[in-house]
């Protein structure tokens, strides 16, 4: 069976006195290794659970700190993409004031060949302006949601807009070089869905600087989408067959006139009425696209595509303008929640920082109250040595 050892009064005060000092100097070094001066509940846990809310609303807000940083970006990445294209078009906008000094048909289809490549351009850079997925300027129906809190109200919806060069964007026709023979033909946007037999009708807008004389059997090309489409002029419109279907018959149209033609459901009707433009029973339009034909001398129609092209440059400035503004909003609210994250830090860090300048002076002062408790913890037993002596 244990025994146990009788202490003084004197010793035992002596001790428990140096205990308190040993775990006020392990409190102490704790609080000058952490920084905490409230590390846990058991130290505070009014302070300690007020600090824990503050510092979940910050971890909350930094969340959506990174949000709002993203979506500067996914924005940035469509305004410049914006820039790009205004720079096309302030090219394309140059290549067609180069076409009305042109005198030649080469000197036409070379300004014409490199239009369309730069207008191709317009699309790729649309195409490619994708930032981590999603892209807002190919196109509308998409939208950039960012989040500012946790609040369902506290949200920016930006919509997507569209650049490309298609009817839904920017309008920028290509060109088509017209070198002479049957009549130039100004095709214009046509929405993507399916042609019916019967039920559908292109309209096309005669083209070119003075009136064209047109004679039977002559033939010339348009582009409709991706199809190309040979229409040969018939002598008469009863010559055609299909007197609701449309035709184009030897004689003069004049600048701006309009021919219309209908769709038919056989291959062997198109080839014996060659006046009728399409011959299916239902083809679907998978391309939106205009072609303006342009050759030496088109003034009119050259002065019609800068007017076109200073459209679209309005165009793209109204929608960098839109878009910039959504980037200043979120650069404010970047801002702010940068601020913010930054004062509940602090507000937590009041509520549980440990001074380091007290706590070092309070390690210091309980050194010292070690020391002089170990001396008076000897000087305590120094009774009991005296009764040693005796047996000396």
């Amino acid at each position: 069976m244990a025994q146990n050892v009788t202490l003084t009064d004197s010793v035992r005060s002596n001790l428990l006195s140096l205990q308190q000092t040993a775990n006020l100097v392990n409190r102490t070094q704790s609080r000058l290794s952490t920084g905490l001066r409230v590390a846990g509940p058991i130290d505070d846990p009014v302070a300690y659970f007020q600090a824990k809310g503050l510092t979940d609303r910050a971890a909350d807000f930094t969340e959506k700190k990174d949000n709002i940083d993203q979506g500067i970006s996914s924005v940035t990445a469509a305004t410049d993409s914006i820039a790009a294209v205004e720079s096309l078009v302030q090219q394309l906008k140059g290549l067609a004031t180069n076409a009305k000094s042109a005198t030649t048909f080469t000197q036409i289809d070379n300004i014409i060949s490199q239009f369309n490549d730069l207008r191709t351009q317009i699309n790729n850079v649309a195409t490619d302006a994708s930032y981590q997925g999603l892209n807002l300027v190919n196109g509308t129906g998409s939208t950039l949601s960012v989040s500012f809190s946790n609040d369902t109200a506290s949200i920016l919806n930006v919509s997507s807009v569209d650049i490309r060069s298609d009817s839904t964007g920017l309008d920028v026709a290509k060109l088509s070089a017209y070198s002479g023979g049957g009549i130039p033909l100004n095709v214009a946007h046509i929405s993507a869905g399916t042609l019916t037999a019967g039920a559908s009708q292109i309209s096309l807008t005669v083209g070119g600087q003075t009136t064209s004389t047109v004679s039977a059997g002559d033939s010339f090309t348009f582009n409709y989408g991706t199809q190309t489409i040979t229409l040969s002029v018939v002598t008469s419109a009863t010559a055609a067959g299909v007197a609701d279907a449309g035709t184009i018959t030897a004689g003069t149209y004049s600048v701006g006139s309009t021919i219309t033609f209908g769709v038919i459901s056989s291959t062997a009707d198109a080839t014996a009425k060659g006046n009728i433009v399409i011959a299916a029973t239902s083809t679907t339009v998978t391309e939106t696209q205009a072609v303006k034909a342009v050759g030496v001398g088109f003034s009119t129609e050259l002065s019609s595509r800068i007017t076109n092209l200073d459209s679209a440059l309005t165009t793209l400035r109204s929608r960098a303008q839109t878009l910039g503004s959504n980037v200043a909003l979120l650069q404010t609210r970047l801002d702010f929640t940068k601020s913010y994250v930054n004062t509940l830090t602090s507000g937590a860090g009041k509520l549980t920082l440990s001074d380091l300048n007290q706590e070092g002076a309070n390690l210091l002062a309980l050194q010292t109250r070690q020391q002089l408790g170990i001396q008076s913890l000897s000087f305590a037993g120094q009774s009991e040595q005296a009764i040693l002596g005796l047996f000396r």
